[in-house]
């Protein structure tokens, strides 16, 4: 239970952040919103793993990242 209050912390503290990562990934608002919210439930599913690296933000970032080529790479695959 500490782990998912500890992940709403985190998400608390640093959407903003984490929005504006996804956006310019992105490049829309809408894409922006369906990868960020892709990413944290992947980061919520890992979270006690993910709180005990030493930088959870760059982590989720990266995650962000990846996330965002996987999506890229599965549409021009698809076109």
């Amino acid at each position: 239970m500490e782990d998912e209050e500890g992940f709403r912390e985190f998400v608390r503290a640093r959407l903003p952040r984490l929005s504006r990562t996804a956006y310019l990934l992105a490049g829309a608002h809408a894409q922006a919103e369906d990868l960020l919210q892709a990413t944290l439930i992947k980061a919520a599913l890992h979270w006690p793993r993910i709180s005990r690296v030493g930088d959870p933000e760059a982590y989720v970032r990266k995650v962000l990242y990846h996330e965002h080529a996987r999506s890229w790479r599965r549409r021009r695959f698809v076109e």
